[in-house]
Protein backbone atom coordinates (compact mmCIF):
# COMPACT_ATOMS: atom_id res chain seq x y z
CA UNK A 1 0.00 0.00 0.00
CA UNK A 2 2.03 3.04 -1.12
CA UNK A 3 1.32 6.10 1.06
CA UNK A 4 2.36 9.83 0.19
CA UNK A 5 5.45 9.70 2.51
CA UNK A 6 6.36 5.76 2.31
CA UNK A 7 4.77 2.44 1.97
CA UNK A 8 3.60 -0.52 3.73
CA UNK A 9 3.51 -4.22 2.38
CA UNK A 10 0.80 -6.29 4.43
CA UNK A 11 2.22 -9.31 6.24
CA UNK A 12 0.84 -12.81 6.10
CA UNK A 13 2.03 -16.60 5.90
CA UNK A 14 5.60 -15.28 5.62
CA UNK A 15 4.99 -13.14 2.42
CA UNK A 16 4.59 -9.73 1.85
CA UNK A 17 1.94 -7.76 -0.22
CA UNK A 18 3.48 -7.08 -3.92
CA UNK A 19 6.87 -9.31 -2.86
CA UNK A 20 7.58 -12.06 -5.54
CA UNK A 21 9.04 -15.05 -4.24
CA UNK A 22 12.43 -15.97 -5.69
CA UNK A 23 14.42 -18.84 -6.08
CA UNK A 24 17.38 -18.22 -3.75
CA UNK A 25 20.39 -18.26 -6.67
CA UNK A 26 20.23 -18.60 -10.29
CA UNK A 27 21.31 -21.77 -11.36
CA UNK A 28 22.62 -24.67 -9.11
CA UNK A 29 25.20 -24.92 -6.56
CA UNK A 30 25.83 -26.28 -3.36
CA UNK A 31 22.42 -25.14 -1.46
CA UNK A 32 18.97 -26.48 -1.11
CA UNK A 33 15.27 -26.00 -0.63
CA UNK A 34 15.73 -22.00 -0.37
CA UNK A 35 13.08 -19.36 -1.33
CA UNK A 36 13.79 -15.61 -0.68
CA UNK A 37 11.85 -12.42 -0.81
CA UNK A 38 13.43 -8.78 -1.25
CA UNK A 39 11.32 -6.65 1.11
CA UNK A 40 13.26 -3.29 1.20
CA UNK A 41 15.80 -1.73 -0.72
CA UNK A 42 15.95 -2.96 -4.01
CA UNK A 43 12.83 -0.58 -5.59
CA UNK A 44 14.08 3.29 -7.32
CA UNK A 45 11.86 5.08 -4.84
CA UNK A 46 13.46 3.16 -1.96
CA UNK A 47 16.82 5.50 -1.19
CA UNK A 48 18.06 3.36 1.85
CA UNK A 49 21.64 2.06 1.54
CA UNK A 50 20.84 -1.58 2.99
CA UNK A 51 18.42 -4.50 1.36
CA UNK A 52 16.38 -6.21 4.22
CA UNK A 53 15.49 -10.02 2.59
CA UNK A 54 13.64 -13.09 4.44
CA UNK A 55 14.78 -15.92 3.33
CA UNK A 56 12.95 -19.38 3.88
CA UNK A 57 14.46 -22.78 4.08
CA UNK A 58 12.13 -26.04 3.67
CA UNK A 59 12.67 -28.65 5.63
CA UNK A 60 16.27 -30.43 5.11
CA UNK A 61 17.08 -26.79 3.01
CA UNK A 62 20.28 -25.24 3.95
CA UNK A 63 21.85 -21.95 2.04
CA UNK A 64 25.23 -22.15 0.04
CA UNK A 65 28.68 -22.67 2.19
CA UNK A 66 29.76 -19.17 1.33
CA UNK A 67 32.01 -16.02 2.50
CA UNK A 68 32.05 -12.01 1.25
CA UNK A 69 33.54 -8.98 2.58
CA UNK A 70 29.75 -7.76 3.74
CA UNK A 71 28.74 -8.38 7.02
CA UNK A 72 25.28 -9.19 7.51
CA UNK A 73 22.34 -9.41 10.45
CA UNK A 74 20.30 -12.01 10.39
CA UNK A 75 16.67 -12.21 13.03
CA UNK A 76 15.49 -15.79 12.72
CA UNK A 77 11.42 -15.53 12.75
CA UNK A 78 9.99 -19.23 12.07
CA UNK A 79 11.03 -22.88 12.79
CA UNK A 80 14.81 -23.76 14.40
CA UNK A 81 17.77 -23.90 12.74
CA UNK A 82 21.66 -23.95 12.67
CA UNK A 83 23.91 -21.63 11.72
CA UNK A 84 27.50 -22.29 11.16
CA UNK A 85 30.14 -19.20 11.20
CA UNK A 86 33.73 -19.79 10.54
CA UNK A 87 34.07 -23.36 12.48
CA UNK A 88 31.45 -22.94 15.23
CA UNK A 89 27.52 -23.78 14.75
CA UNK A 90 25.19 -22.90 17.26
CA UNK A 91 21.59 -23.52 17.29
CA UNK A 92 19.16 -21.04 16.46
CA UNK A 93 15.28 -20.23 17.21
CA UNK A 94 12.80 -17.20 16.68
CA UNK A 95 13.94 -14.00 17.69
CA UNK A 96 17.48 -14.79 17.83
CA UNK A 97 19.90 -12.34 16.30
CA UNK A 98 23.37 -13.56 14.18
CA UNK A 99 26.04 -11.22 13.20
CA UNK A 100 28.65 -12.55 10.63
CA UNK A 101 31.72 -10.44 9.78
CA UNK A 102 33.38 -9.55 6.87
CA UNK A 103 35.09 -12.72 5.47
CA UNK A 104 33.74 -15.45 7.69
CA UNK A 105 32.56 -18.70 6.08
CA UNK A 106 29.05 -19.39 6.86
CA UNK A 107 25.81 -21.40 6.05
CA UNK A 108 22.36 -21.32 7.42
CA UNK A 109 20.28 -24.60 7.81
CA UNK A 110 16.65 -26.11 9.05
CA UNK A 111 17.22 -28.06 11.71
CA UNK A 112 13.98 -29.83 11.81
CA UNK A 113 11.90 -32.21 9.28
CA UNK A 114 8.84 -30.97 9.75
CA UNK A 115 8.54 -26.79 9.24
CA UNK A 116 10.33 -24.42 7.43
CA UNK A 117 13.12 -22.16 9.02
CA UNK A 118 12.33 -18.83 7.73
CA UNK A 119 14.84 -15.38 8.55
CA UNK A 120 15.36 -11.55 7.90
CA UNK A 121 18.49 -11.34 6.68
CA UNK A 122 20.04 -7.57 6.06
CA UNK A 123 22.69 -6.32 4.14
CA UNK A 124 24.34 -3.61 2.25
CA UNK A 125 22.41 -2.59 -0.47
CA UNK A 126 25.73 -2.34 -2.97
CA UNK A 127 28.16 -5.54 -1.69
CA UNK A 128 30.07 -7.42 -3.17
CA UNK A 129 29.37 -11.11 -4.44
CA UNK A 130 29.94 -14.29 -2.35
CA UNK A 131 32.66 -16.65 -2.86
CA UNK A 132 32.01 -20.31 -2.60
CA UNK A 133 33.90 -22.56 0.03
CA UNK A 134 37.11 -24.32 -1.69
CA UNK A 135 37.24 -28.05 -1.27
CA UNK A 136 40.47 -28.20 0.34
CA UNK A 137 39.00 -25.49 3.22
CA UNK A 138 36.12 -28.21 3.94
CA UNK A 139 38.49 -30.38 3.75
CA UNK A 140 41.06 -28.38 6.28
CA UNK A 141 38.09 -28.24 8.69
CA UNK A 142 36.18 -31.39 8.44
CA UNK A 143 39.92 -32.57 10.11
CA UNK A 144 39.94 -30.20 12.28
CA UNK A 145 36.19 -30.16 13.63
CA UNK A 146 34.72 -33.37 12.35
CA UNK A 147 31.59 -32.94 13.98
CA UNK A 148 30.81 -30.21 11.31
CA UNK A 149 30.41 -32.62 9.02
CA UNK A 150 26.42 -32.33 9.11
CA UNK A 151 26.22 -28.84 7.98
CA UNK A 152 29.55 -28.47 5.78
CA UNK A 153 28.69 -31.80 3.78
CA UNK A 154 24.96 -32.00 4.19
CA UNK A 155 23.01 -35.23 3.04
CA UNK A 156 21.65 -34.71 -0.61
Amino acid sequence: MNLKHGKVKRFRNFTWEGVRVQPYKEGTGDFRGVIRQVLAGKHPDEKVRFELRYFELAPGGYTSLERHQHEHVVVILRGEGYVLIGDEVVQVRPFDLVYTRPGALHRLMNARTDEPFGFLCTVDRERDKPVPATEAEIRQLLESHPHLAFILRPEP
